[in-house]
């Protein structure tokens, strides 16, 4: 075979095998004809209706054609064509006309085929029927039946179809006329049954009735789909002809739809979902139709878009078996997840559906219930805050939007808001309906305070909307807020008057706090304070410098931080009481922003000083430790002495720095509260006691600590100043302290008490509630402290009274140890042990009766309890016997 030969070979093969089997098994055709037989003669043709069938998947268009057989002389037949196309399961009845000349004789069987081509190309489908026709003169007997309808197609909706069927004697004489149901091979039903009633009639010539065949449906549209065909038969029962009586047939039709139908059932009818929230179900559909067919799972609601909402588990489609047959049923897994676009609380009626196609084999509706969904968005009306003066607010809108499905009450509030700064709502919270609402917008103002002290530049505050109460916020708006600068500053001097000789260089503080909200630079300016036109040098040499003693013409400052600078004034007069006076000018840069001070500088030949010194020095001479709990208070003296040589005395000026945010600190003198200078004469034995009071505040946490300096100086010479260094600790110290001035051992005669007594001391730095607890009873001792739980202020001191009784049935010497605890309340680690111990002696006739004695001893005494509680009853009860008598003689007459 040559190459060309085998390729054209294999694409034949090839595209043979690219053509669809159901392609060729989509066109299918069936052809049926009623009657089957008849007589004709030269003036009666033979007229048959032939029925064409549909029974493939596709529409179809058919041509008819007849013949007659070869032994048939005298026969012509002619059948009608089909006009359009026939849909899939539908039919249409043509006639076929045979007729015979006056030469005709005998029986001819004509046969009528029809072709089916279909809309998709491929092979023509044929099929064919014979009718006999049998050539006679008329006759004296003859019968006819007809129908209006041959077909009948059974729309479902009653349980048997009927057709009227008339029966004429076109014979010449009175006919009885047989009727029945018959069958053969091209016409048969094995599921259904037909009836004719009534079975006879009786007609006259040319007269005619109608009798009724009625085929039984009892399964009604589940009644198995297909063509179903019956033949009724009408024979002349007294034709003188019996062995070929007259007769005629009609073969009637029913055509059965296929009917795809299901009856589902759901795992769940309703559910209770929140958007976005899914849930899981099953529909369950069983076969009731009458037919095999695929059902596919659907979900669909009238009023709303579900479409997003019902996902089926692939696949989504399944076989289904005939009705009453292992898989005539079918599970569908499906998960429900709603969203937001419809109102909370909205009950969602889904039709879960199973389809063939387009048409639907059934369906149940799935109650949803939806739930509230919460959501919503924010919009400032500005984004920023620019330049708010500190000690002032302004105002920003913030626009809420409810996103979610149902009414919400929706919740702001401000986080990251800076130190000190106030922010305020016209109203914490907004209620607004849901998205679905037009109205689902509301408005806050929010006011931000900035306070007087805060720090120039840019600061931002996040306002959240949401549910509050820690719960995950909707949304987040940021506002920037910048503050403006403020350039001002304060000053303070210690002394504006201070004496020195001649050439001396007097020093005078002064410290200068930034209490503006910018670091700034301070120029300083030594001026002369009579000239009122500008800043001329001051008639003594006059300069600044700092700590180091470097002369400086300005200093920069951070804000909130204080820096000391001291005036330097070189004395020149010469003679005893010469004075001079210099203005200290500090000046912001690039503002007019200024403080001054006056100093008057005197020549004089004194020298002027003061010294400190504590009252109770400790190891260290300027040095003192003071251990106070947080909220404790305490106080420390000094004496102030005046060291300098003036004899008229000078003033003391006492400077306290340090803690000041965690310790309040008050100064008094001679037990006068004080904050300004006080005299102090010259020599030791003028002297003044001065006392700090200092309180540290509630909240400092214990273990802060930190250095108080209290500093004195002359009010002359307020450069030269002597200091005691005050060591804080924040500290909570607990210490209880029990001492016993007698011995710890006491004997005492039975039944006696022994009596302790013992006294607490708080040592410790904090108020204590005292708890005087003990071991253990033992052997039915017993253990009292009078007072067990009192309270101890730090330093006193109480006494409590230990009471320690023995036990009653004690009839031989006993010795009892036991501790005594003294505690803080709820620390019982800081507790105090003391162990004391008492002795309890019997008397000596007792103690040498043995034990056995004693149980005899016992046990008389219990009998002789008993006897004399007997008597008592017996004499009770006569004395009651008396009584009685007494009365019933005195009642008789």
């Amino acid at each position: 075979m040559k190459r060309a030969d085998s390729a054209r070979l294999v694409l034949i093969l090839l595209l043979l095998s690219l053509i669809s089997p159901s392609a060729a098994a989509a066109v299918d055709v069936s052809i049926s004809a009623s009657p089957n037989s008849q007589e004709a003669d030269s003036d009666n043709p033979a007229e048959y209706d032939i029925t064409v069938t549909n029974t493939g998947d596709d529409d179809i268009t058919v041509s008819l054609s007849a013949s007659n057989a070869a032994d048939c002389n005298g026969f012509t037949s002619n059948v009608e064509q089909v006009s359009g196309t026939i849909e899939s399961g539908s039919s249409e009845t043509v006639l076929l006309t045979v007729s015979v000349n006056e030469q005709a004789s005998g029986e001819c069987e004509t046969t009528v085929t029809v072709t089916a081509t279909g809309v998709t190309p491929g092979q023509p489908k044929t099929d064919d029927v014979k009718v006999t026709t049998t050539a006679g003169d008329g006759g004296l007997y003859s019968v006819t039946l007809t129908v209006d309808d041959l077909t009948v197609t059974y729309d479902g909706e009653d349980d048997q179809v009927v057709w009227e069927v008339d029966v004429e004697n076109t014979g010449e004489q009175q006919e009885n006329i047989q009727l029945e149901m018959v069958s053969d091979n091209d016409c048969e039903s094995d599921d259904l049954d037909a009836t004719v009633s009534p079975a006879t009639v009786q007609l006259d010539s040319e007269e005619s009735t109608t009798v009724d065949v009625t085929v039984d449906l009892p399964d009604g549209s589940s009644t198995e789909a297909g063509i179903h065909c019956f033949i009724i038969k009408a024979t002349v029962s007294n034709d003188p002809n019996a062995a070929d009586p007259a007769e005629d047939n009609l073969t009637l039709t029913v055509n059965i739809p296929e009917v795809k139908e299901c009856e589902p059932s759901l795992q769940f009818t309703s559910m209770n979902l929140n958007p976005g929230e899914t849930g899981s179900n099953r529909f369950t559909v069983e076969n009731i139709g009458n037919t095999e067919w695929t059902v596919a799972a659907k979900a669909t609601a009238d009023d709303f878009d579900v479409s997003g909402w019902v996902d089926f588990a692939s696949p989504s489609n399944a076989f289904l078996g005939e009705k009453n047959t292992a898989d005539d049923q079918h599970t569908f897994e499906f998960q429900v997840t709603p969203d937001d676009s419809v109102e909370a609380s909205t009950q969602v009626p889904i039709k879960i559906q199973g389809r063939s196609g387009t048409e639907i084999g059934c369906e149940k509706i799935l109650t949803l219930n939806v739930g509230q969904a919460y959501d919503a968005s924010a919009s400032l009306s500005q984004s920023s805050l620019s330049n708010v003066e500190p000690g002032t607010s302004k105002s920003v809108t913030m626009t809420i939007t409810n996103q979610g499905n149902g009414v919400d009450t929706i919740q702001i509030s401000a986080a990251n808001v800076p130190t000190g700064w106030q922010v305020s709502f016209s109203q914490s919270s907004v209620t607004l309906p849901s998205s679905q609402s037009s109205n689902n917008q509301g408005s806050v103002t929010i006011d931000v305070l900035v306070p007087a002290g805060a720090t120039a530049g840019s600061d931002s505050i996040n306002f959240n909307i949401g549910h509050g109460g820690g719960s995950i916020p909707y949304a987040t708006k940021t506002l920037s807020v910048s503050v403006a600068q403020v350039h001002d500053l304060t000053t303070s001097i210690i002394s504006d008057s201070q004496k020195g000789k001649s050439n001396q260089i007097v020093r005078y503080p002064i410290d200068i706090t930034n209490t503006g909200n910018v670091n700034d630079n301070f120029k300083l300016q030594a001026c002369d304070p009579n000239d009122i036109t500008g800043c001329n040098s001051p008639l003594w040499e006059s300069t600044f410098s700092n700590n180091q003693g470097v002369t400086i013409t300005q200093i920069s400052i951070d804000y909130g931080v204080t820096k000391r600078v001291y005036l330097d004034v070189t004395i020149e007069g010469e003679e005893n009481g010469d004075r001079a006076s210099v203005s200290a000018v500090v000046t912001i840069f690039g503002t007019s922003v200024s403080s001054s001070h006056i100093f008057n500088i005197e020549v004089s030949n004194f020298n002027y000083g003061m010294s400190i010194t504590p009252a109770e020095p400790g190891e260290i001479p300027d040095e003192l430790q003071v251990k106070l709990p947080p909220g404790g208070t305490g106080s420390v003296s000094f004496w102030v002495e005046n060291i300098g040589d003036f004899p008229n005395g000078d003033n003391a000026v006492i400077t306290v720095n340090g803690m000041e945010s965690t310790v309040l600190r008050t100064l008094t003198v001679n037990g006068v509260e004080t904050s300004e200078p006080f005299h102090v004469d010259v020599g030791p034995e003028n002297r003044v006691l001065i006392t700090l009071d200092f309180e540290v505040l509630e909240g400092i946490q214990s273990g802060a600590s930190g250095l108080i300096k209290v500093s004195a100086a002359s009010e002359l010479n307020a450069i030269e100043s002597t200091s005691v260094n005050l060591l804080i600790d924040v500290i909570t110290i607990h210490d209880l302290r029990m001492v016993i001035e007698e011995e710890t051992s006491k004997t005492v005669n039975y039944p006696e008490k022994a009596i302790f007594m013992i006294y607490v001391t708080n040592y410790g730095n904090v108020e204590e509630t005292v708890v005087i607890e003990s071991s253990e009873p033992l052997r039915f001792w017993s253990i009292n402290a009078v007072d067990d739980e009192f309270k101890l202020a730090p330093g006193e001191t109480r006494s409590v009274e230990i009471r320690v009784t023995p036990p009653n049935d004690l009839f031989q010497d006993d010795t009892y140890d036991f501790t005594i605890i003294v505690m803080p309340k709820g620390l019982p680690v800081a507790g105090q042990p003391l162990d004391l111990s008492v002795t309890a002696e019997v008397s000596q006739g007792l103690a040498l009766l043995s034990d056995e004695v004693v149980q005899i001893l016992g046990w008389v005494s219990i009998l002789i309890g008993a006897l004399l509680v007997i008597i008592l009853v017996f004499r009770s009860r006569n004395e009651s016997r008396r009584i009685l008598e007494a009365l019933e003689l005195k009642s008789k007459p």
